[in-house]
C-alpha cells in the first residue's frame, strides 16, 4: 500500500513538471520567418517550374540540361507574369564576376554567366543588386 502511493505521488509529480514545461515551451518567442512579396513570389514560380519539368527524363547529360533548361525558361515566365523582370544592374556586376569564374575554371563566359544567372534566379536580394526587379 505504501509503494502505491509512492508510485501515484511520483506519477503526480512528472505530470505536473511535465504540464511546467510544456507551459514553457508554449510561450517561447519563436523566431518568426519573414519572407517579402519577392521571395514568396520566386517560392511560387520555383515550385511551377519543378512542376513543368517533373516528366522528363534525365538519363542522359543533355537531357539534364533541357531540363535545367526548362525550369529555367518557365521560372523566368512566371516571374514576368507576376511583374518582374531582369535588374540591368544585376547583368553588369554577373558579366564582370563571370569573366572573371571563366578564366578560373576554364570555361565559356556564356557558360560561367548562365550558371550565375540560374543561381541568382532563386535568390532573393542579398549582398549586392537582386536577380529581379519590380516592372515598372
Amino acid at each position: 500500500m505504501k509503494t502505491l502511493k509512492v508510485i501515484g505521488l511520483l506519477a503526480v509529480i512528472l505530470v505536473i513538471s511535465a504540464g511546467v514545461l510544456y507551459w514553457q515551451n508554449i510561450h517561447e518567442d519563436a523566431p518568426e520567418v519573414v519572407h517579402g512579396e519577392l521571395a514568396q513570389t520566386i517560392n511560387q514560380c520555383d515550385l511551377i517550374a519543378s512542376k513543368a519539368a517533373a516528366e522528363l527524363p534525365e538519363a542522359l547529360p543533355f537531357q539534364k540540361q533541357e531540363k535545367f533548361a526548362r525550369q529555367s525558361r518557365v521560372l523566368d515566365r512566371c516571374m514576368q507574369d507576376r511583374g518582374y523582370q531582369q535588374n540591368p544592374a544585376w547583368v553588369s556586376s554577373a558579366k564582370a564576376r563571370a569573366s572573371e569564374i571563366a578564366h578560373a575554371q576554364n570555361i565559356s563566359q556564356d557558360e560561367a554567366f548562365e550558371t550565375l544567372r540560374r543561381q541568382a534566379m532563386l535568390k532573393d536580394a542579398g549582398a549586392g543588386a537582386s536577380y529581379w526587379r519590380q516592372r515598372s
